[in-house]
């Protein structure tokens, strides 16, 4: 089969397409390392649980080459077995156990593990045996860990396995954790995650990592330049497959195309059974990796129903089950001993799958990805496919999900990972994140499509300072607080971060600066710029929450004839009610940056900190 591949220059370069390929399902093969004899009984033929609380504490990932700057553009039971039973998870002896400190809001155990994934509102209930504690129902999708407790290494005392298998997928644009409530609090990123696999590495395991979609969670400039930092980073960490997200394909067609048309050199390939850019031959249905002697099929399916909006004639979503059957077919073919499926779905995926039933025969593992829940503490198996079984990898890439594969007829194992503080930052992500901010700092916001729009009051920002000049006590409450200090905290970063600076960054600064839209990463008109050009509007002032001040300050300075009536009725609107402040607040103090002020009677307890009444 001959196949003639296309190289982008630009998100908006011509593309020439020079196709001579019939093969309707075309195979990627790699062929880096010999295979060996298959083993006399299936490699898969059980599964042993583990499930890890907080991840190992790892040896420090040593330096590596920095990832190549990206070019700007348009921004239960088990894996697959051959038995009809399942083993019981190991238990660890007495001395083997690790000891948790568990908050006191944090849930105690409970004996049975869950039938199916949570959905976001309600968190996964662990086993008894697994160390876990219930999330809060309210913080289900938040990014932050719910206890603090002693290193669980069970994974690492796993028999070394002939081949093991990282899954993430549902990044959801959160590249490292933000930071804004201690990165002791927080889970995922991509510099911890390189830290775990250079950590398996160092055992002496064959690691294979894969992907099952979904990079960014908005359009535009700014998540172009982030899929392609995302991209160039998985590249790094030694990615083999990647699936497609519906968010994924939101972004301008000849950005996807110059990071996933098929090269058959490239180490890391996107593979999709349904999802066509352009020309069915730029992408291969499905991918042959060969790895410790296995032969590891993968494919990916993205759910059509997960589409919200037309993607355009470039693009094309093809229905399920005819894909699935094609690349089952496809593996087949090429005497694949291990297959894979990468599946996006939405919010019923695993009805879904458990509909799909025995459609499924013949894979191995379905690997789930979607925006609700956490990790698989189990894999469940798949109705009607006895030899099929499913994990998810949970929201927003906080956690890796590991799968051994042993050649001597040893049950198969199963551990999801939490990307944890315990997970050093790797040297090489952080080179890579400071890359990205520095291409987002190089476009500045024009370049990044980020033009000020008026505010839906019609009054301009007129900055704290000017607001002190009247409400003097206020001021002198506002600037003891950290909001006085939010500029400098993404200039300065307090923590160890790699000294990058993030004022840059519309997803940063819209919360650390005045005169912007919290939720919608954009700048109002007479907004936060720059540091240099809008001093006025540095740190997160009085007019985020009280609205934009000019023509208040107008009428009180006579700058404009003003009745009594006309007074009053701006002072109003500059009045923000306690009942509304919540809401208010909570449009930065969001589950993700801020998920303690969800907690109970916390904004009574914030509000204190804080507390300004009437004019002075």
């Amino acid at each position: 089969m001959r196949k003639t591949y296309i190289s982008f220059l630009t998100a908006t370069c011509s593309l020439l397409l020079l196709l001579g390929c019939n093969d309707p399902t075309p195979v990627a093969q790699e062929t880096k390392e010999p295979t060996r004899p298959a083993p006399p009984t299936p490699a898969h033929s059980a599964v042993v649980e583990t499930e890890i609380v907080e991840a190992a504490e790892p040896t420090e990932a040593k330096p590596t080459a920095a990832v190549p700057s990206p070019t700007p553009t348009d921004t239960a039971n088990s894996p697959p077995n051959n038995t009809d039973s399942l083993p019981d998870s190991p238990t660890l002896s007495d001395n083997e156990q690790t000891t948790e400190q568990v908050p006191e809001e944090a849930t105690s155990l409970v004996a049975a593990a869950p039938s199916e994934a949570a959905a976001a509102e309600e968190a996964p209930t662990p086993p008894a045996d697994d160390n876990g504690t219930e999330l809060p129902a309210d913080a289900s999708n938040s990014t932050v860990a719910t206890i603090d407790t002693e290193t669980d290494n069970r994974w690492k005392s796993w028999p070394k396995p002939s081949t093991v298998m990282l899954f993430t997928g549902e990044q959801h644009g959160y590249i490292e954790p933000c930071g804004c409530t201690g990165l002791e609090n927080q889970k995922g990123g991509l510099a911890r995650r390189h830290s775990l696999i250079k950590e398996i590495e160092t055992l002496g395991w064959n690691v294979v990592p894969m992907d099952a979609g979904n990079q960014v969670r908005r359009y535009g400039q700014q998540a172009g330049i982030k899929f392609q930092t995302t991209i160039a980073s998985l590249r790094t960490l030694g990615y083999r497959a990647i699936g497609f997200g519906p968010d994924d394909l939101r972004l301008d067609v000849g950005l996807l195309l110059s990071e996933a048309a098929s090269d058959p050199d490239s180490a890391l390939q996107f593979v999709s059974a349904n999802v066509t850019l352009l020309d069915p031959e730029l992408l291969p249905s499905t991918r042959v990796i060969q790895s410790g002697g296995r032969r590891i099929g993968v494919t990916s399916i993205l759910d059509p129903k997960t589409i919200g909006q037309p993607l355009g004639d470039e693009i094309v979503v093809d229905p399920v089950a005819p894909a699935i059957k094609a690349s089952i077919a496809a593996m087949a073919k090429e005497n694949c001993d291990y297959k894979v499926l990468l599946y996006y779905g939405g919010n019923n995926a695993e009805e879904d799958i458990n509909a799909l039933g025995a459609q499924l025969d013949g894979i191995d593992l379905v690997v789930i990805a979607n925006e609700f829940g956490e990790p698989t503490y189990k894999p469940q198996t798949v109705e009607n496919a006895a030899s099929t079984h499913m994990i998810l990898t949970g929201h927003k890439a906080m956690y890796a999900c590991l799968v051994a594969l042993y050649d001597d007829g040893s049950p198969s194992r199963y551990a999801r990972i939490p990307l944890t503080a315990a997970l050093k930052d790797s040297p090489a992500m952080l080179q890579s994140l400071a890359v990205y901010q520095d291409h987002l700092k190089n476009l500045g916001l024009s370049g990044l499509g980020l033009n000020p729009i008026p505010h839906a009051s019609g009054s301009k920002f007129v900055g704290s300072e000017k607001c002190g000049e009247c409400h003097t006590t206020a001021m002198e409450i506002w600037e003891g607080t950290p909001h006085a200090h939010a500029t400098e905290s993404i200039v300065r970063p307090p923590n160890d971060r790699g000294d990058i600076a993030r004022h840059f960054d519309p997803e940063c600064l819209s919360c650390h600066v005045t005169g912007w839209n919290p939720q919608g990463y954009y700048p109002y008109l007479s907004g936060y710029l720059s540091l240099d050009s809008t001093p006025q509007m540095v740190a997160n002032g009085c007019e985020n929450c009280h609205g934009p001040g000019s023509q208040h300050v107008a009428a009180e300075e006579g700058d404009i004839a003003a009745s009594d009536e006309l007074l009053e009725k701006l002072r109003d609107a500059m009045r923000l009610p306690l009942d509304q402040a919540r809401e208010k607040c909570m449009e930065c103090h969001d589950l993700d940056n801020s998920p303690d002020f969800h907690k109970e009677g916390a904004f009574e307890k914030y509000w204190e900190q804080v507390k300004h009444v009437g004019k002075y």
